[in-house]
């Protein structure tokens, strides 16, 4: 194996050639000659015995993009630091480099916050199922160092959501004087300003990555229009409509997290009430292209997560359970719908394309209760959607992939973990 930068692989492609005098790894990165390790080791029979045989190969492979994710909630039920190394480990077997942590919303508040304790002593108690009870449930600093540098090692970056101008429901329940009375924050005191600027400053103290995303989906700005600060806001920086209070809110973020020197990513509702191209935008709602077009007409580079695609919360199949919302409408997210999804319009030119910067899948945890029902949830669709998010355009439903994902579900069941294997596994993992 050597790293060799003028190998002309890229920055995390490889070469690959298994011979029978031996094998060889060549990369331009320490990154591509990790992914050229993982695909060795893909080759090795899961029942290999001593000696090992594998087939002799010629491989040079890149990725298509370079934001391949995954968004986990720890928010509505808590998945601790034991369960997201585990996950971390099994993207980093198949090239995902993005960790997307969804650590705050209504039902909890999961991370640390010095200066502002009630965020964990108050926000992170409870859950979705029983929001303020129990014990409080989060991630120690110490936690999040341990998770970051197992990452890193395995080249994985972890993004940080704070949620944000609502779903804050745990934190109005710890600091209840900056919030509008529900579950947004008010956006017309000083104080909530300050909170602001200090919980994404201890953001970027302990999350390393380029990037923090402060949410900014599903706001209506309904209870700021009761509000008479924020209508005194609102005729001071002349805004007409409530969506452009929603954009000027956006934009501060987006100032703030940009001071700190760091990018801000935001879903696709701020782009729809005109944040900065700056934001990296992520496009969730697939009943909104207009809204992914605009964004990237606008400048924006953007991450997709249609709904109906890669949301990993709804059903495997008819009849088992998960979310029962739009990400129905086409059907059950199978294997087989992933990987038919081509990312990219047709419509776009290739300029419009350059624009798209990757694609992430979500596992919100609404009705997901246990580890071995996320990894129910989880396994085998994101091997699946890795394929997606790895390979080359064009190519649907590649049909190596089920023996090939086969081997690796059986090397998972061997470790304990829950991976599906059919319909009938999922009153199991639900309950337990």
């Amino acid at each position: 194996m050597r790293i060799d930068p003028a190998a002309g692989t890229g920055a995390e492609g490889y070469r690959l050639i298994v011979e029978p005098g031996g094998i060889a790894i060549d990369a331009d990165t320490g990154r591509g000659l990790f992914y050229g390790v993982e695909t060795l080791l893909q080759l090795v029979p899961s029942t290999c015995g001593m000696p090992c045989l594998i087939p002799a190969v010629r491989i040079e492979d890149a990725p298509r993009f370079e934001w391949r994710g995954l968004l986990v909630d720890v928010s509505r039920h808590f998945f601790g630091k034991p369960a997201l190394l585990k996950v971390i480990d099994e993207m980093a077997a198949h090239k995902l480099n993005v960790l997307h942590l969804h650590l705050t919303d209504d039902a909890g508040w999961r991370f640390e916050v010095p200066a502002y304790p009630k965020l964990v002593t108050v926000g992170a108690r409870g859950d979705e199922d029983t929001p303020g009870a129990g014990t409080p449930r989060y991630l120690s600093k110490r936690d999040i160092r341990e998770l970051v540098d197992h990452a890193r090692l395995r080249y994985v970056e972890i993004v940080p959501e704070i949620e944000l101008p609502t779903h804050c429901g745990a934190a109005a329940r710890a600091y209840p004087e900056l919030f509008d009375g529900e579950r947004s924050i008010n956006p017309a005191h000083d104080a909530s300003w300050a909170f602001i600027t200090e919980v994404f400053a201890e953001a970027a103290r302990q999350f390393p990555s380029p990037f923090l995303h402060f949410g900014g989906d599903e706001f209506s700005g309904d209870r700021w229009d009761q509000l008479p600060e924020v209508q005194r806001l609102r005729q001071k920086a002349g805004l007409t409509t409530k969506r452009e209070v929603e954009g000027y809110f956006d934009n501060q973020v987006a100032q703030l997290i940009a001071k700190l020197g760091r990018q801000p990513m935001a879903w696709d509702e701020t782009a729809e009430a005109g944040v900065a191209p700056q934001v990296l935008i992520q496009w969730w709602r697939k009943d909104r292209p207009d809204v992914l077009d605009a964004a990237i007409r606008s400048g924006h580079d953007v991450v997709l997560s249609p709904v109906d695609q890669v949301y990993l919360d709804y059903p495997n199949a008819l009849g088992e359970p998960g979310a029962p919302w739009e990400g129905n409408d086409n059907g059950p997210t199978s294997v087989g719908k992933i990987l038919s999804w081509e990312p990219v319009p047709q419509r776009y030119t290739p300029e419009e394309a350059r624009h798209i910067r990757g694609v992430e899948a979500a596992l919100w945890t609404e009705f997901i209760r246990s580890e071995r029902y996320m990894q129910f949830m989880l396994y085998p669709r994101l091997f699946a959607f890795a394929d997606v998010a790895w390979r080359p355009a064009g190519r649907e439903q590649p049909p190596d992939f089920e023996p090939r994902v086969q081997t690796h579900l059986e090397r998972l069941r061997a470790q304990g973990i829950h991976a599906r294997r059919s319909a009938s596994d999922a009153v199991e993992y639900m309950t337990h």
